[in-house]
């Protein structure tokens, strides 16, 4: 018996049910005065009887008495409307079968439904204002040694910082006002706290502040608003680095900390993924969803940083069976131990291949017989690629051909090849062998039962080799951070966004568009020299003084800076702001097969320089030795 008593929800419980009593008589009173007698005394009793009863039930099936008052709100109002409605329904009903109401002033249920509403959600409202510190002027305590900070972002995210600031006894920060993308929120308050300006207006703005009151002089800035531009926050980390405040961010919902118990809202540290981020693109998760669902999926190169990401997102759109083929032990089994608790029901099949294997990949295709195969195998390090260009062109070129020759030869419903922004006018034996894997997925486009998609993007940030983990590896030694080039650019997407992007691709009907190639809409280019500044800020020093910054000169196969497509290629909007279709030249298939079982002869042959020859016919724009006398050339 003590237990029910210990627990809150059956204490909330009885509390509703002696409110709704009490109610039902105060009702009769506000109606009749001081003639509260007049109706009969078993009218009033057998009344209140029925209706705390009618309550109890009603209250118990609709779970009213499980809210937690401390954190009550318009949802809680509306299951108390919804719950008091139901209750002086069903009375009214029961009443007028006994009663007729022919002694019961029927008004007397209109003023009841009113005043329960009130007094279910008074009682809640009261106890929310006293532990949030709100009902008594003097429960509000300020601590002098609270940070003066300005927020970025007037969201739901800065509301909920702002209000657990304000519950706190010994308040961490004391905000002194808000920043906003959004000039016509100037002028309005977030629970007291100003929106002052603009985030451009950020250094007029501490002036002022100063002017007014030195106390209120920002000594953080949190950003508060997931969804500002990489561009922004790299602006804000030179300003603060500069002015001597440091900046920091609210975490994202993907941050928050496994404990649930832990309900503070902690302030971050700005990373590298907030300075190069971007709006969230809108996906149509139920497509993703019905393109997935039920369906056999085979992913190639499963262990790799795209191909693991992949896999993991595929298993939340719950496929009958997910294949997850790669030609490392290590990576297989890692991405399989990684995957295998996420869903008992799901098949998972582990196969160790490699897709310059032609046989293998065929007998794989034809016994499994997937329904979708995303093709993400490759080998995708430039300088590596360059100085291994026949295993480049088997690895890439070949597997290619392997998985698509046998996608048609089984009528495999769809075959998604991911490709990078360094096949459009290739510099490198990599961006050359991933056009070619583009061209001869084209040309079988008309001809196939298959369907065809490529999804082209730039770079991954944090993926094995790319440039922001050496960088913070090099940081951690002390530098210097290598460059290679001032002016070297780069396009850079998070793993998790590239990889929702293709599965959204993959969605799009493209047999309007044979041959189309999706291309992910990437934002501007970011300067490499810039992501090396701003890391180095981030870790409290400054660039070329405390670290240095080393330029190396390009390595073999690079470009000053990548491109998404063709100068001559049309962009085609799609039903996705983020994704766009292009729809380069298709080659002949008999021909482009004659000349690829050329190239292939020749780089297992190890006749590099035929190897060559025929990547520069196949793709005119690589030229080998343009290539090395345009790098020879160039002075870093």
């Amino acid at each position: 018996m003590f237990s029910f008593f210990r627990n809150k929800a059956n204490l909330v419980y009885l509390h509703d049910i002696f409110i709704t009593a009490i109610c039902f008589n105060l009702s009769i009173y506000l109606r009749l005065g001081s003639d509260f007698n007049s109706i009969p005394q078993t009218i009033i009793f057998y009344g209140t009887l029925i209706i705390t009863m009618l309550g109890a039930i009603v209250y118990r099936y609709t779970g009213l008495y499980k809210g937690i008052w401390r954190y009550a709100s318009i949802n809680d109002l509306i299951n108390i409307v919804k719950a008091t409605s139901i209750t002086i329904s069903a009375f009214l009903i029961l009443m007028f079968a006994i009663t007729r109401l022919e002694s019961f002033p029927r008004s007397v249920l209109f003023i009841n439904w009113f005043v329960l509403i009130m007094s279910l959600s008074g009682s809640r409202a009261i106890y929310r204002l006293y532990k949030d510190k709100k009902l008594f002027l003097g429960s509000i305590t300020k601590n002098e040694n609270s940070i003066p900070v300005l927020l970025i972002g007037a969201t739901d995210r800065a509301e909920l910082f702002i209000r657990e600031m304000s519950r706190s006894i010994n308040p961490t920060h004391k905000i002194i006002g808000i920043l906003d993308i959004n000039k016509n929120k100037i002028g309005r308050f977030i629970r007291d706290v100003e929106i002052l300006g603009s985030v451009q207006e950020i250094s007029k703005i501490i002036v002022k502040l100063e002017k007014n009151n030195k106390r209120n002089r920002p000594q953080k800035v949190i950003i508060a608003n997931n969804d500002l531009e990489g561009n922004i926050v790299r602006d804000l980390l030179t300003f603060t680095d500069k002015t001597g405040i440091s900046l920091a961010r609210l975490p994202k919902i993907t941050d928050l900390e496994s404990d649930i118990n832990n309900e503070k809202l902690k302030v971050k540290p700005i990373d590298v993924f907030d300075l190069l981020s971007r709006p969230q693109a809108l996906l149509d998760r139920d497509a993703m969803k019905k393109f997935i669902f039920n369906k056999k999926i085979l992913v190639t190169g499963a262990g790799g940083t795209i191909g693991s990401e992949l896999v993991n997102q595929i298993m939340n759109y719950e496929p009958k069976e997910i294949i997850i083929l790669d030609n490392s032990e290590f990576l297989l089994y890692k991405i399989e131990k990684e995957i295998e608790d996420k869903s008992k029901k799901i098949k998972i099949n582990s196969i160790l291949a490699d897709v310059k294997n032609s046989k293998g990949i065929d007998n794989i295709i034809n016994i499994n017989r997937p329904d979708i195969i995303f093709h993400a195998a490759a080998l995708k390090h430039v300088p590596i690629v360059e100085n291994n260009p026949l295993e480049g062109i088997l690895t890439n070129i070949l597997g290619t051909i392997n998985i698509a020759d046998a996608c048609n030869k089984y009528n495999v419903s769809e075959m998604v090849l991911i490709s990078t922004d360094k096949a459009v006018n290739p510099f490198s034996v990599m961006g050359a062998t991933k056009r070619i894997s583009e061209k001869y997925c084209q040309s079988l486009a008309n001809s196939s039962k298959t369907n065809f998609k490529i999804v082209r993007f730039g770079n991954v940030l944090g993926s094995t080799g790319s440039v922001v983990p050496l960088f913070q590896k090099q940081l951690e030694n002390g530098g210097p951070l290598t460059v290679t080039h001032p002016k070297m650019k780069r396009y850079f997407m998070t793993v998790r966004e590239a990889v929702e992007l293709v599965i959204q691709s993959a969605t799009l009907e493209n047999r309007n568009i044979q041959g189309g190639i999706f291309v992910l809409e990437m934002g501007q280019p970011i300067a490499i020299i810039e992501i090396a500044e701003q890391l180095i800020r981030l870790a409290g020093l400054r660039p070329n003084k405390d670290v240095l910054i080393k330029y190396t000169g390009l390595r073999p196969g690079e470009k000053i800076q990548e491109e998404l497509h063709y100068k001559n290629e049309k962009f085609i909007k799609t039903k996705n702001k983020s994704i766009f279709v292009v729809k380069p030249k298709t080659e002949s298939q008999k021909k482009l097969s004659r000349m690829l079982k050329n190239l292939i002869e020749h780089a297992k042959n190890g006749k590099m320089q035929e190897c060559y020859k025929l990547m520069s016919i196949i793709v005119p724009e690589y030229k080998k030795t343009k290539v090395e006398n345009l790098q020879n050339k160039r002075v870093v």
